[in-house]
Parts: C-alpha cells; structure tokens; sequence
C-alpha cells in the first residue's frame, strides 16, 4: 500500500509552498489529499489563486495518513490559533507521523507545542516569535519533522519528504524526471 499524506492549508496558504511539493509527492506515487482548514473546500492563496481541497478538516482521521504537510504563507498567522488545526497536529505528533511545515507553518507547531528538541527552520518573518529556530539552514530533517525555510525552498521541501518516505534513490529518480 502506498503512503498517504494529509496536506492541510487555508486562505492565504503561499501557492508554491502548496503545489509544489504536492506536485513531486505525486509523481513518486504518494497519496496526497488536499485538506482545507476552513468550512468548505474553496480556498483563496496568497496570491488570490483558487484552490479548491478535496476534503476539509473536520472529515480528516489521523489513522487514514502516514504523515501531515503544512505549507506557510499568511494562512499560517490565522492557523496556528485555530484548536481543531492545533490538535489536529498533535495527533500527529502523538501517532509519531511525519509533520512537514515550510515557511511560516512552523508557527503553527510552536503553538501546538510539538517543536520541544526538535531542531527546525522558518521564514525570517517569524524569528521575533520562535523559538530556537536554525536561522542557516534552508531545509531540516529531525526526527519525524521536515521544516523549509519558504518558496525559495519548497522543491528541496519536497525531495527531503521523498527521501523520509521512499529513499534517496527515488528522490533521485523523481529529480531526474523533472531535470532538476
């Protein structure tokens, strides 16, 4: 069976943080679900591009995905105040499933309080707020969390996912593929 992940945006998610690793998770076979935030599946981007989710957050089970992918972009101010994304993320964490967060998403697993030992990187405008943040480094693996530092990042996001799931030598195939 394949792995499945659950990727959980809403209005104002930045667009290449969103599609980008969707894009590459897709083409190496991972089962990817869009999931909305908020009450119904339209979606606005950052950049006032229509999204529109497969499901939304109140239909998700943890048991039915290998992991949860969180991109950043202004929806990540909004998101990491919300209860239901809040727990929704420390089930994940607390089922040991792999948690990916680019820019500024990580804001959201500081707020859920998931982020403890964990080495990690954002987006510069949140260093005023978290804590202990890898100013340096672009993308971090530790444990079962992947963090990217913002769009610049999102296809090097997106291959650090595929290795955690499927192996260097798949990531290296997919990288092929798309001439990378």
């Amino acid at each position: 069976m394949g792995k499945r992940l659950c990727c959980l945006f809403g209005n104002g998610v930045e667009e290449i943080e969103l599609i980008t690793p969707v894009d590459i998770l897709l083409r190496c076979g991972v089962d990817v679900s869009l999931v909305s935030a908020h009450g119904d599946v339209g979606v606005s981007g950052a950049h006032n591009i229509k999204l529109v989710a497969d499901t939304t957050i109140d239909k998700v089970a943890v048991s039915n995905f290998d992991g949860l992918i969180l991109p950043g972009g202004p929806s990540s101010f909004s998101l990491k105040d919300d209860a239901t994304v809040l727990d929704l993320v420390r089930s994940f964490h607390g089922a040991g499933k792999l948690i990916g967060a680019i820019c500024a998403a990580p804001l959201i697993l500081q707020n859920a309080e998931v982020l403890k030992n964990v080495n990690y990187c954002a987006h510069p405008c949140t260093y005023d707020v978290l804590t202990n943040v890898d100013k340096n480094e672009r993308v971090v693996v530790d444990h079962h969390f992947i963090t990217a530092k913002g769009p610049g990042a999102a296809s090097e996001f997106a291959f650090a996912i595929v290795r955690y799931l499927h192996g260097e030598s798949m990531a290296s195939k997919i990288k092929r593929d798309l001439f990378f």
